[in-house]
């Protein structure tokens, strides 16, 4: 029945394609500046979603596994805008709490120091891979986020301009997610309407699933839209959707600038700070030998 419905579905779509090629090829791309402006001010602009300082995002999260499994997770998150450090978020089921100052991360685990030095770069990656789909268009203003063209593209039938856009190697906080994005923005609205990252092969029989990431029932908090509800659902390796998916249910407040300090600082005693490992320590300060 899949096969059958698939293969209608094609034909279907075929009159379409046929009816809009010449339209997508006559289309000029805008500059990627101009068409990220456009994006930002649908959203309620920069310097409003800046001027909103530190914002607090609870989830909950329902994920559905190939196999049909169902889980939920909770997570909070904060960051001060545009994000994603100085950021914070805790996992109360998991009593985990982890921040990063802008200064280098820090955790506490079941209320005890986490003493991994990974510690000190990954909790900015988990706040990465957490916020930079939740936050578009305005993560895509975020240092090292490079995009690389602007082409037109259809989703569901209506037009939008897609671009391509390159992430830092160590943007997130697993090898799994690439870093090479499409994120489509519909044309007449410039309003964000699917982000996609394909799917992944490290080799040796690891892979991962490509995202696709939708947002439904826009909300605004200081005149700027976000989303209550995201979803993500599982890409194969040639792009089609899978049973695997997630749908986050968001709430947001703004939080006061007082406390920032009580939110992102590091409260673990400097003594009990993980240590870099000897490879990467400075080394001591020899004497130096008389030549006199």
């Amino acid at each position: 029945m899949r096969s059958v419905l698939r293969s209608l579905t094609v034909l279907g779509g075929g009159f379409l394609v046929a009816a809009t090629a010449t339209a997508q090829k006559s289309a000029t791309p805008p500059a990627p500046d101009v068409l990220l402006k456009r994006a930002c001010d649908a959203a309620g602009g920069l310097e409003a979603f800046n001027r909103l300082g530190i914002m607090a995002i609870a989830s909950k999260s329902e994920e559905v596994s190939q196999e049909g499994e169902v889980t939920a997770t909770l997570r909070t998150n904060f960051f001060v805008a545009p994000g994603p450090v100085p950021g914070r978020f805790e996992y109360p089921e998991k009593k985990v709490v982890a921040g990063d100052d802008g200064t280098g991360g820090w955790a506490v685990i079941n209320q005890r120091p986490d003493s991994r030095f990974a510690t000190t770069f990954k909790v900015q990656r988990s706040l990465a891979t957490t916020l930079f789909p939740m936050l578009l268009p305005f993560s895509l203003t975020w240092k090292g986020v490079t995009i690389q063209g602007v082409k037109p593209a259809q989703v569901n039938g209506s037009p939008v301009w897609q671009l391509t856009v390159e992430l830092p190697r160590n943007f997130f906080e697993t090898p799994q997610i690439s870093t090479s994005w499409t994120v489509s923005i519909d044309r007449s609205t410039a309003v964000v309407v699917r982000a996609e990252c394909p799917f992944t092969d490290l080799g040796k029989g690891v892979t991962a699933d490509g995202m696709r990431y939708t947002w439904m029932e826009p909300v605004k908090v200081g005149g700027v839209t976000f989303y209550k509800q995201q979803k993500v659902t599982g890409l194969d390796e040639v792009g089609q959707e899978k049973i695997h998916n997630r749908v986050d249910h968001l709430q947001y407040h703004v939080v006061p600038a007082t406390e920032a300090t009580k939110l992102f600082a590091n409260p673990i005693p400097p003594d009990q700070r993980p240590k870099p490992p000897k490879a990467l320590q400075a080394p001591p300060n020899l004497p130096q030998p008389n030549h006199g």
